[in-house]
């Protein structure tokens, strides 16, 4: 089975997690939504049974001013009447029992009498009280008294009209009243069940902030906002705006006419609930990036050991192998065997030797130095020209003065590798161009095969272990290239370019002398 089948099949797990992933979020969500609703739902029919019982009690208090209304205008009458029996004592009557019972009937209203009279141009005004809680009795001089009354008078005439009788001789009275004492007591507990009427409708608002104004005057009724978000008509609407932003009003009718509308907000455990799943989720997505951050750097560091022990474990094997093919050169040259042969099999025992010499630096800090890194190009496609098939044309171009900090051991492997590559993919047949050039405090290498060419969705995945499209391939010369380059020598390695039947690009950063 190809290597790239496991790819295949771990990009698949990825995506049915990452759908799983996306069910959980949008199952959590909708189902967070489907409360936040329901909490709506009822916040609003809490609202709504609210606003009746406004209407009840409102009901009540426009009762209970019609009440008074009445009362007012039949003790009003009383007194009229009382006053026209006032005005008949003035008059000569044969029998004044009527008017007598008339005036013994006013029992409750209280009535202060100002009776004026002129007499040889000097004016007498006299004070009586009737129906009062005190009499003149009361305080220790008549003048103490006048006052007592002078003052009330004042009080009562802005309550109710004073009525003027003018008598005969020059006398007239002037008469002054308030409302009886029944109608004082009921008007105190009228007041009592507006103030309370009002208090509900602060107190009893569903523990929702709530706005009630009437509809007319748009003019507050009642409300439990803070006073400082409400000091003015400007910041009355804005707040008004804000709540019909998230629910529609609900219009009231007081009666008479008078209509009236609440608005409200929500309450602060359902905006709470409808942040409650981003929260959650959030610090889900936290949890995971920083547990994935966590495996990722422990399994990077795992396989880095695993790299690092694999390949010096290579070449401590290469080791003795080596040492044992030196001494047998010595011995066949000592036996008279053919140099040339013995200098062939000389180089291919320090070909060895250098690729065990490579194997031993990967996971160790290795030393840097300034090198050409065109002459180093130059010197591995020199190697590798003799080692590859006639048909493939090895071409170097660009700046031949570019200076970067290398291991040469390593570097000469990179290119080694991405060159055995590029061969793969021309398939024996084709051409590789190496461009250096000099960047900004850096040195870039670029390489370029005429081969298949490598498809978009693959091109990360190319420098993962184990990744081949070869039916033996191992799938570790491209992830070894990437490890020395940016482990060891500090750069970066990456596929610039590539188009399926034209030819890929790689291009090498590395850090500049």
């Amino acid at each position: 089975m190809k290597s790239t089948e496991l790819y295949s099949k771990k990009q698949k797990w990825k995506i049915v997690l990452s759908i799983v992933a996306l069910l959980i979020v949008g199952v959590s969500l909708w189902y967070t939504n489907y409360i936040t609703q329901k909490i709506q739902k009822d916040e609003r029919q809490r609202v709504q049974l609210w606003s009746e019982t406004v209407k009840k009690q409102a009901q009540l208090v426009n009762l209970t001013n019609e009440t008074f209304e009445q009362l007012r205008v039949e003790e009003q009458k009383k007194m009229e009447i009382w006053t026209e029996a006032m005005r008949e004592t003035g008059r000569d009557q044969l029998d004044y029992s009527f008017i007598t019972s008339v005036l013994s009937k006013n029992t409750s209203i209280p009535i202060i009498q100002e009776s004026t009279s002129i007499k040889n141009n000097i004016i007498d005004t006299v004070y009586s009280e009737r129906n009062l809680t005190f009499g003149e009795g009361d305080f220790a001089t008549k003048a103490l008294f006048y006052d007592t009354l002078k003052t009330l008078k004042k009080k009562w005439a802005e309550i109710n009209t004073p009525i003027y009788v003018k008598f005969k001789y020059n006398q007239s009275t002037t008469f002054y009243y308030d409302n009886s004492k029944l109608f004082n007591e009921l008007k105190q507990k009228s007041d009592s069940i507006i103030s309370s009427f009002t208090n509900e409708l602060i107190k009893n608002s569903a523990l929702l902030p709530i706005v009630f104004i009437d509809s007319s005057t748009r003019e507050i009724i009642a409300s439990n906002v803070e006073e400082k978000k409400l000091k003015d008509s400007a910041s009355i609407e804005k707040v008004i705006s804000q709540m019909e932003s998230e629910n529609s009003k609900i219009s009231v009718s007081l009666g008479d006419g008078v209509k009236g509308e609440i608005y409200y907000f929500e309450s602060n455990t359902l905006k709470q609930l409808r942040y409650y799943p981003w929260v959650q989720i959030t610090i889900i997505g936290l949890f995971l990036v920083i547990a994935y951050f966590l495996f990722s750097t422990f399994r990077k560091a795992e396989q880095n050991q695993v790299w690092a022990g694999m390949a010096k474990e290579t070449a401590h094997q290469l080791g003795t192998p080596l040492s044992s093919l030196m001494a047998w050169i010595e011995l066949l040259r000592a036996q008279g065997v053919d140099e040339e042969s013995l200098n062939e099999m000389n180089k291919d025992i320090k070909r060895l030797d250098t690729i065990t010499d490579r194997f031993s630096k990967i996971g160790s800090q290795v030393k840097t130095e300034e090198k050409n890194i065109a002459e180093m190009v130059s010197k591995s496609i020199a190697y590798l020209d003799k080692r590859v098939s006639r048909k493939v044309k090895l071409i170097q171009q660009g700046d031949k003065a570019a200076k970067g900090l290398i291991n040469e051991s390593l570097f000469e492997w990179v290119i080694e590798n991405l060159t055995k590559n590029a061969v793969d993919a021309i398939q024996g047949e084709g051409s590789i161009t190496y461009v250096v050039f000099q960047g900004d405090n850096e040195v870039i290498i670029d390489i370029t095969d005429t081969g298949k060419g490598v498809p978009i969705n693959k091109q990360k995945s190319i420098f993962n272990p184990g990744y081949t499209t070869k039916e033996r391939g191992w799938g570790l010369g491209l992830s070894l290239v990437k490890r020395i380059v940016e482990e060891q020598l500090k750069g970066k390695i990456y596929v610039k370019s590539s188009e399926v039947n034209v030819g890929t690009t790689f291009r090498i950063i590395i850090p500049g002398a």
